[in-house]
C-alpha cells in the first residue's frame, strides 16, 4: 500500500515536471519570437508572462523594456529623417533661385562681343561652364530630396517608350558629335509602350545617357536597345568604355557614392544614378549593370 502511494505520488511529481517543462518552453519560445521581431524592425505586443520561475519572468520584463526603448528610438529616427529631409528639399529650392538669376548673367556675359582669346573671353567661359555644373548638382540634389521626402507626385500614363528614346537620343545629338561618336540606335518594329510617369522615364534615359556619355567617352561606341520580354519593356544604355570595377559594382547606386578617385564615378555628384534607381522603384521596376572594361558597360533597366 506504502509502495503505491509512494509510486503515485512520483507519477504526479513528474508529471508535474513535465508539464512545468512544457510551459516553460513555450514561455521561452514566445520570449525568442519576439527578439526575432525586434531584429527584424517588426512591431509585436507586449510580452504578457507570468510563471513560477522568477528569472523567467525579469527576463520578459527586460524584453518588454528593450522592445519600448527600440520602437522610440526608431519613431525619433524616423521623425529626424522626415525633418531631414524637409530641410533639404527647401534648402536645394532656396539655391535654385539665385542660381538661376547667376547663370542667366553668365549666359548673357559670354553673349557680349568679346575679343577673341582675351583674358575677358577665357573667365566668361569658365563663369559659364561652372555655373552649368552647379545648376546640375543642384537640379540632382533638389531631386533626390523630393524623391526621399515623398513631395514628387508622379502622374502615370501611356507612354511610347520607343519615341523616348528616340527623342533621348536627339536630344544629345550633339554631345555624340563633340565626342567624334555615331550612336548605335536599335529599335523593334513595333512600337512599345509602358505604363509610367512621362517625366521621370525622360529623367531616367537623361542620366544614363549622359553618364554613358562622360564616363564611357573613351570607348568610342555608345547605344540604346529597346526590346520587350516577360511582359517589361527594357531598355539597355552601354557603351565601350573603361567600365566599372567589379567591387565598385554592388554599389553604384547608393547615395553619393562615386567609386573612389579612380573610378568610373569620380568627379560627379553621386546623386544622378541614385535618382535613376529611385525612380525606377517609384514604377515597380528594376535596373542592373553589367560591366566587361573597354568591351561592353551596359545600365539596363525594365518597366
Amino acid at each position: 500500500m506504502l509502495e503505491l502511494s509512494l509510486i503515485s505520488a512520483l507519477g504526479i511529481i513528474c508529471a508535474w515536471l513535465w508539464i512545468h517543462r512544457i510551459v516553460q518552453a513555450r514561455h521561452i519560445r514566445e520570449i525568442t519570437k519576439v527578439l526575432a521581431a525586434l531584429r527584424s524592425d517588426r512591431e509585436l505586443p507586449l510580452l504578457h508572462i507570468r510563471t513560477g520561475s522568477p528569472a523567467l519572468n525579469e527576463l520578459a520584463e527586460q524584453v518588454n523594456f528593450l522592445r519600448d526603448h527600440l520602437l522610440s528610438v526608431g519613431k525619433r529616427t524616423e521623425q529626424l529623417e522626415n525633418i531631414q529631409r524637409q530641410v533639404m528639399t527647401h534648402i536645394a529650392h532656396d539655391l535654385r533661385t539665385p542660381l538661376t538669376s547667376l547663370s542667366g548673367y553668365a549666359e548673357l556675359l559670354k553673349s557680349q562681343q568679346l575679343a577673341k582669346g582675351t583674358e575677358m573671353e577665357k573667365y566668361a567661359d569658365i563663369i559659364v561652364q561652372k555655373s552649368r555644373k552647379l545648376t546640375e548638382i543642384i537640379r540632382n540634389f533638389f531631386e533626390w530630396a523630393r524623391l526621399e521626402s515623398n513631395d514628387m507626385p508622379l502622374q502615370f500614363q501611356k507612354v511610347d517608350m520607343t519615341k523616348k528614346v528616340e527623342e533621348a537620343m536627339l536630344s544629345f545629338l550633339q554631345q555624340f558629335e563633340q565626342a567624334g561618336v555615331q550612336p548605335i540606335l536599335e529599335l523593334p518594329k513595333e512600337r512599345l509602350s509602358v505604363w509610367a510617369d512621362p517625366a521621370s522615364i525622360d529623367r531616367i534615359l537623361h542620366n544614363l545617357i549622359s553618364n554613358s556619355l562622360k564616363y564611357g567617352g573613351e570607348g568610342g561606341k555608345h547605344g540604346i536597345k529597346l526590346w520587350k520580354k516577360r511582359g517589361r519593356v527594357w531598355v539597355e544604355v552601354w557603351d565601350c568604355g573603361r567600365g566599372i570595377e567589379p567591387e565598385h559594382l554592388p554599389f553604384i547606386f547608393d547615395r553619393l557614392y562615386k567609386g573612389g578617385r579612380s573610378g568610373r564615378y569620380d568627379g560627379g555628384s553621386g546623386l544622378g544614378l541614385s535618382i535613376t534607381k529611385k525612380l525606377i522603384d517609384k514604377h515597380q521596376g528594376e535596373i542592373f549593370v553589367r560591366s566587361v572594361p573597354y568591351e561592353r558597360t551596359s545600365f539596363i533597366f525594365g518597366i
